[in-house]
């Protein structure tokens, strides 16, 4: 489904719906445990736990880990990006040491939002790059598009144009597509 290795790509996906989320997330999540990833979430409640009921039915829950979203504040806001990388780098070396091939973290942008600030945020997924560059490790943003057309509470047109930017790859039709490049006109 998706390329043999997505480390180092940010990537993002822009979902409608909690089941458009859901199913998308199943099938990228199932190929990272199919290629032997571990694979650590941040959601909220509610969607990890809907995601994890169709997910435990096959795999358990060895794979998939939901962090909670302060580890991530608490360690950006106190930390230089170089120790944030040192950090990650080593927590990556211990699961590759217990089988894993690598990780795949995703995160619920409206989540984080709204657990932390909007700075936070954009701000945090900026550094994600450089954080993740040459290590066993992917990054994808989820972001609710449907907030964003019909409201724009949390995912307003800053948050979408940012993202537009620092992301280098979509998930789009069950495929990573390659996003550097393309022209985002208003």
């Amino acid at each position: 489904m998706y390329k043999n290795n997505i480390f180092g790509f940010n990537s993002s996906f822009y979902y409608f719906g909690l089941q458009h989320l859901v199913l998308n997330m199943y099938n990228y999540i199932k190929d990272g445990i199919d290629k032997n990833e571990k694979i650590y979430v941040c959601m909220a409640p509610e969607v990890y736990n809907e995601l994890a009921s169709y997910l435990s039915d096959i795999y358990g829950f060895s794979y998939v880990e939901n962090f909670h979203i302060h580890k991530i504040i608490g360690c950006y806001n106190k930390l230089e990006l170089n120790e944030i990388r040192a950090k990650l780098s080593k927590h990556i070396d211990e699961i590759v040491e217990n089988g894993y091939s690598g990780v795949r973290f995703i995160i619920q942008a409206d989540y984080m939002i709204l657990s932390s600030s909007r700075e936070c945020f954009m701000d945090f997924n900026k550094s994600v790059l450089y954080i993740i560059l040459g290590l066993k490790a992917s990054f994808m943003s989820l972001y609710d598009f449907e907030d964003y057309l019909k409201h724009k509470y949390i995912i307003d047109d800053e948050v979408i144009s940012e993202s537009y930017r620092v992301h280098s790859h979509r998930l789009y039709n069950g495929n990573l597509k390659n996003c550097r490049g393309l022209s985002h006109s208003k």
